[in-house]
């Protein structure tokens, strides 16, 4: 039956079929169904997403030959579908930089003279950016075997990197390479480009318990019954160190050699007869196992070493008297004179008539030390509260008050500014108290006064109290649960915004950055997921999650998009969550 079988595998030359697999598992080629996550890669391509679509510019992908980086990138544009994204992706990077710049043209769908220099070339990539970003797209490069690239190449690319409009990237370069890239990218003559990148990540191998995870996940996509048990599987990761593709192409030799024997499973025997043939062609592998094989005959002259050492101490071994042997009474006299010369001198310690014995009196000030520290105190307090506003502007006509402060206040009758003398005092009106009054800040209405009369709302900022913030708003909500009060800036000012708005926000986002986990963050996702934004866990860490949920949030409420929970973000979606 077996022989049938075999015989019958060479003639159709499908062993899958014989072994009952729905496709070959254990293929080489980059796209394959059933992409298999480590944690790493999970974080790899949620950075990476994170990056391009929050334009970070240029981002490095590097890894070691065959540990799965095409495939990563097969994933990571699979993840960047429907986000209004347009590619081109390299990988013939053996060029000069006319001719890469014409290869992306080409993958971008221009069509670009063959004559054209560099300047044309960037100047036609140019105009295609400005027009994929005023569609509100996004464009990005992807260069694989980025490490081939020669210097006038990359130079280019730094080029196409500076194109912005509005302090936004017109163009986002992925950059995917070996090792040597790294060591490209430290080069001197290249540290204008490497001080532009972003982000940086490194693929690694599979350690031994991913790499078991991996053969055993791939073979159940594929409709297997056969799993790796632990002894092969320490055979295999020994011959292979994790490398995903010496995996596959030993696995793959496996399943040959599991129908050439007759096996049921995927015993030593089958991965020896793969590792073994794999080897003949893989001067990797073959290097792994002729090491392995050192280490064990250098083990063994170790334990030969032991066992004659052992004979010739064997006399010297004390008896049951418990009398030390002649050769521990040398090596005891010998160490204790060479500790003996060693030993430094040591000072005696010395007690001070100022300090009790064991007291340590290095943290405690001396009446002087707090009576300077209290003296600066002071002066600074009095600075503050008695700083008098230095320039001013008229009394304007009180104004109509808002309902409760729940809502903005009317248009002022008179201009809030004066446009007489600078040297005039400001001096605050009934508008500017009852704007200051729900949060107690009456005190500082010489200094809002003095900030609108100068037109810098930085004079105020400075001195309002932890927990209180001004914001810049072009519109009010509507009544509701949120507590603010709002002083019409633009209607007596003139110019942006159209007003000024005080409250006191439950959280600030101070940091917000991939991989930051913070409260702040998990109160933030709870926000978005009751307004239908957040999908994603609760875990209070910044995720292309929670910046895509951030970025519609803002598209939608149409508020500018600068990508973070802003003040005013934040502002507004309390006030979304609380009226909805």
């Amino acid at each position: 039956m077996r022989d049938l079988e075999h015989k019958e595998y060479a003639l159709t030359n499908d062993v899958f079929d014989v072994l009952g697999l729905k496709h070959n598992p254990f293929s080489m080629a980059a796209d394959t169904p059933g992409y298999f996550h480590t944690e790493i890669t999970k974080q790899i391509l949620d950075e990476l997403a994170f990056g391009i679509l929050s334009r970070k510019g240029f981002l490095v992908l590097c890894g070691e030959v065959g540990v799965g980086k095409t495939s990563l990138l097969y994933q990571l544009l699979r993840r960047l579908e429907g986000e209004q994204l347009v590619t081109s992706w390299i990988f013939n990077t053996m060029l000069n930089k006319e001719e890469l710049l014409h290869a992306i043209a080409r993958d971008f769908g221009l069509e670009a003279p063959r004559e054209a220099n560099v300047a044309q070339l960037v100047e036609l990539l140019q105009g295609f950016l400005v027009e994929q970003n005023a569609a509100e797209r996004n464009c990005a490069i992807i260069v694989d075997e980025a490490h081939n690239l020669s210097l006038p190449a990359m130079e280019a690319l730094r080029m196409l990197s500076n194109l912005e409009v509005s302090g936004r990237k017109l163009v986002q370069i992925l950059l995917v390479g070996q090792p040597e890239l790294k060591e490209r990218m430290d080069e001197p003559k290249l540290r204008q480009l490497r001080s532009r990148i972003t982000i940086y990540r490194e693929l690694r191998a599979f350690n031994a318990e991913e790499t078991g995870r991996y053969v055993n996940f791939k073979l159940a996509a594929a409709g297997s019954q056969l799993r790796i048990a632990k002894a092969p599987l320490k055979l295999l990761h020994l011959a292979t160190e994790g490398n995903t593709r010496m995996i596959n192409l030993i696995m793959e030799r496996s399943l040959y050699a599991a129908l050439a024997f007759g096996e049921q499973e995927l015993s030593v025997r089958v991965l020896r007869a793969a590792v073994d043939e794999i080897a003949s062609c893989q001067i990797d592998v073959a290097a792994r196992l002729a090491a392995r094989r050192r280490k064990f005959v250098r083990l063994g002259a170790a334990a030969a070493v032991l066992v004659v050492f052992a004979a010739l101490v064997a006399p010297w071994v004390p008896g049951q008297d418990g009398a030390r042997s002649p050769l521990a009474l040398a090596v005891g006299s010998y160490l204790a004179r060479d500790a003996a010369q060693d030993a430094p001198s040591q000072p005696q310690p010395t007690a001070t008539a100022d300090a009790a014995p064991g007291a340590d009196n290095s943290n405690t000030p001396s009446p002087a030390a707090d009576a300077a520290v209290t003296s600066t105190a002071s002066q600074k307090v009095t600075v503050a509260e008695n700083a008098a506003p230095q320039s001013g502007a008229a009394d304007y006509a009180d104004a109509a008050q808002g309902n409760n402060s729940l809502t903005g206040i009317s248009k002022p009758e008179t201009d809030l500014t004066n446009t007489g003398s600078s040297a005039a005092v400001a001096a605050p009106t009934q508008e500017m108290l009852a704007f200051l009054k729900p949060f107690g800040l009456e005190d500082k209405a010489g200094d809002l006064a003095t900030a609108l009369q100068r037109r810098e709302l930085v004079l105020f900022e400075k001195v309002l109290p932890g927990g209180v913030q001004l914001l810049q708003v072009d519109r009010l909500p509507s009544e509701g649960p949120v507590v603010f009060t709002a002083l019409p800036w633009q209607d007596a000012v003139g110019g942006n915004p159209s007003w000024l708005v005080l409250w006191q926000p439950p959280f600030v986002v101070q940091d917000f950055y991939y991989g930051y986990r913070n409260e702040n963050i998990l109160a933030l996702q709870k926000l978005l997921k009751r307004l239908g934004y957040y999908w994603g866990p609760d875990d209070g860490m910044v995720g292309p999650v929670t910046w895509r949920a951030i970025n519609s949030f803002q598209k939608d409420m149409q508020l500018k998009r600068t990508m973070w929970p802003d003040p005013e973000t934040v502002f507004w979606l309390n006030v979304m969550s609380k009226q909805g």
